[in-house]
């Protein structure tokens, strides 16, 4: 932070949350890169338990940073795909599909648990009582959820991870 005042950038603490908000979206669009190309649980399990490190030296009463930085990213990731696909019939049910076929029946059971917010907005805080029923796999389900998505409804540019883009310019206004 002192570093960014002295070459004249802001050192704020919006400017640090910005920058570990672009770091975890890098992360997560990494693991669902991953999947898409070698579909597997792993890349995205790998990619959460990179991210939610930190939180082991965090005491049991305090948020856990890392797991929550993870987790907003992917619902707003979620929350632009919802927005993007409105017109399209059952796209958690074509993503969940995705899943079964290249990630494993099992994940897409587990996945089902965390794609209520794609389908029901009003919803979506009964996502969170399957936190502890999920655990490790609680994020890793919507970065499967993610890459399926992505591969069922692709983009135009067939690199690009669109949630990703419509959640980044619904945050950034641009």
């Amino acid at each position: 932070m002192a570093r960014r005042k002295a070459e004249g950038g802001r050192g704020d603490g919006a400017a640090d949350i910005e920058d570990a908000y672009r770091l975890v979206s890098d992360v997560l669009e990494g693991a669902v890169r991953e999947t898409l190309a070698a579909p597997g649980p792993d890349p995205a399990r790998f990619a959460v338990a990179q991210l939610t490190a930190v939180d082991q030296d965090v005491p049991e009463d305090a948020t856990p940073p890392g797991w929550s930085l993870a987790f907003l990213v992917l619902a707003d990731w979620y929350d632009a795909a919802r927005t993007a696909l409105v017109e399209h019939d059952d796209p958690a049910e074509r993503a969940l599909a995705w899943i079964a076929a290249h990630v494993g029946k099992r994940f897409a059971a587990r996945a089902r648990y965390t794609v209520t917010p794609l389908v029901d907005p009003e919803n979506a805080r009964e996502t969170s009582h399957y936190v502890e029923a999920l655990g490790e796999d609680f994020l890793a389900t919507m970065v499967w959820t993610v890459a399926g998505l992505v591969a069922e409804f692709p983009a135009d540019d067939p690199d690009e991870i669109w949630p990703r883009t419509g959640a980044d310019r619904a945050r950034t206004g641009s």
